[in-house]
């Protein structure tokens, strides 16, 4: 693998697996809309100010629009949907619906970029969403209200996963920072019509923790690691990405493990044994494709 992909693939997903905590604090001290729009606000402020800083325009063209509303949309919405969504489940609920994410990339992927998987890939996806139920499975509940959470959820996962294909499709070529500049910039004026529709609620004091955690998100959870994903969706079949999502619940585990001596449990270990086991078929998979 090019090492400049494996630099970026093991970047995003060291990001990633801090988000959730981020997400927490942020939200525990800010209510739900405002939290959002900060994050995105910050993060749209920070990447286009990037841009300037390395002397490119955002193009607006309409092919770049269009990249944009695409990227923007799916990232918005999905953050939306997650964000309420947890309220009414739980964190290993989250992981194990978002592992489906690999699995509905292959399902746009064979219908919009004509690329069907080999069953090696499907068994790959197979072992390694295994891997997560095992991890999570004793946190599997749902509530009455759960229900409409979980189709929430689901919902986000499918958005995502159809994005990153459409994204495959039309932003070839396009430089990842300006793409994310633009996304970000459609998904502030999203969520702040989400922070209106919601009352336009604010705070009084900004706790110091919350203000980390939106700082955090914006600079390293959408500047960075979303220049980087659309990046890597630039350069990589989108499912190859779309793995990360099998590998950020786990990495999660191990960094409470090291960071905060948090419990490590049997099912944790035979589920990242299943993840890993799923990613070595996966890299098979990929060298017996190769000519």
């Amino acid at each position: 693998m090019n090492p400049h992909i494996s630099s970026a693939y093991l970047t995003l997903i060291l990001v990633w697996s801090t988000t959730a905590l981020g997400i927490k604090w942020a939200v525990m001290g800010l209510p739900f809309s405002l939290a959002l729009l900060g994050r995105f606000g910050l993060a749209a402020l920070l990447a286009l100010s990037v841009l300037a800083w390395r002397r490119q325009s955002l193009p607006l063209q309409r092919g770049d629009l269009r990249v944009y509303v695409i990227a923007g949309s799916a990232s918005a919405l999905s953050m939306l949907g997650t964000f309420w969504a947890a309220q009414y489940i739980s964190s290993g609920m989250v992981a194990v619906v978002y592992g489906l994410i690999p699995l509905a990339t292959a399902m746009f992927s064979r219908w919009i970029l004509k690329t069907p998987l080999q069953t090696l890939e499907y068994l790959a996806i197979a072992v390694g969403f295994a891997g997560l139920v095992v991890i999570f499975g004793q946190k599997l509940s749902l509530t009455p209200d759960g229900f409409y959470g979980l189709g929430a959820l689901l919902l986000s996962a499918i958005v995502q996963s159809g994005a990153a294909v459409l994204l495959k499709v039309h932003a070839q070529g396009q430089s990842p920072v300006a793409v994310n500049a633009g996304a970000l910039t459609i998904g502030t004026a999203i969520c702040a019509l989400i922070w209106w529709l919601s009352g336009a609620p604010l705070i009084d004091a900004l706790p110091l923790r919350s203000a980390a955690a939106v700082v955090y998100l914006a600079s390293l959870g959408s500047v960075l690691a979303f220049s980087l994903y659309y990046w890597l969706i630039r350069e990589c079949r989108p499912i190859s990405v779309a793995l990360i999502s099998l590998i950020t619940p786990v990495t999660s585990l191990w960094l409470g493990n090291v960071l905060n001596h948090e419990a490590f449990h049997r099912d944790e270990l035979i589920g990242t044994g299943l993840i890993l086991f799923g990613l070595l078929i996966y890299g098979l998979a990929v060298h017996h494709k190769k000519p």
